[in-house]
């Protein structure tokens, strides 16, 4: 192969997300949703906020009036936005495609999901230790690093945590949007201090802990 093709071919690269690759048919998004998105992305990449229909056109085997619907169709559902910001350099106001939204809708899909997950193994109760982490990878949305793992194999060894309380602590810091160790880490422990043992009596707390902060 010619080299210059091959540097031409190898130039760029635009990355998408394997969860979204993953996940989009979940979301009710098409394979036209999707491949649309992957355009947008790959312009933005390269520099151009808001591709024109023709730029798109060009990419996407769609008639415009299929490119218009699709958009039309994403813009209305709330997978996507144009907003307006102003060029520093010439205080121009241009617009952009945001693809947020996107990240944002498919962020509080997994954040459900993981929720039934999480809650199906409360009812279920789990004794595989390999169960346990598959569930703190399901919500994190990414394998566990070495220094969480242990920390989790020090909840159970060390503390003495049932599977039931570290699960409920998970479901909980979810609730709150806090999903980092750390933050369930101290869940636990305000849990041990209040002599707190079992699910029944950790979401007990937890209510009276949200009455008192709201009153």
């Amino acid at each position: 192969m010619d080299r210059h093709i091959l540097q031409l071919l190898q130039a760029g690269v635009t990355s998408v997300s394997n969860l979204l690759l993953s996940s989009y048919k979940r979301l009710g998004l098409s394979d036209e949703d999707m491949m649309l998105f992957i355009h947008l992305l790959s312009f933005q990449q390269e520099g151009n906020r808001f591709p024109t229909l023709q730029q798109l056109e060009e990419r996407l085997s769609m008639s415009h009036l299929q490119l218009v619907r699709v958009l039309q169709n994403l813009l209305k559902s709330g997978f996507l936005s144009i907003d307006e910001y102003t060029d520093p350099a010439s205080g121009i106001r241009h617009e952009k495609y945001n693809l947020e939204p996107l990240y944002s809708k498919l962020a509080a899909f997994l954040q459900d999901d993981a929720m039934v997950q999480v809650s199906a193994a409360l009812e279920q109760g789990w004794s595989d230790p390999t169960s346990l982490y598959s569930h703190f990878e399901q919500a994190f949305g990414r394998p566990l690093s070495p220094i969480e793992i242990e920390t989790m194999h020090l909840w159970r060894e060390q503390d003495g945590y049932s599977e039931e309380l570290i699960l409920t602590a998970l479901r909980e810091a979810m609730s709150v949007g806090k999903l980092y160790i750390r933050y369930i880490d101290r869940i636990l422990l305000e849990w041990q201090k209040q002599k707190i043992t079992n699910a029944e009596q950790a979401r007990a707390y937890s209510l009276r802990f949200r009455r008192q902060s709201s009153t």
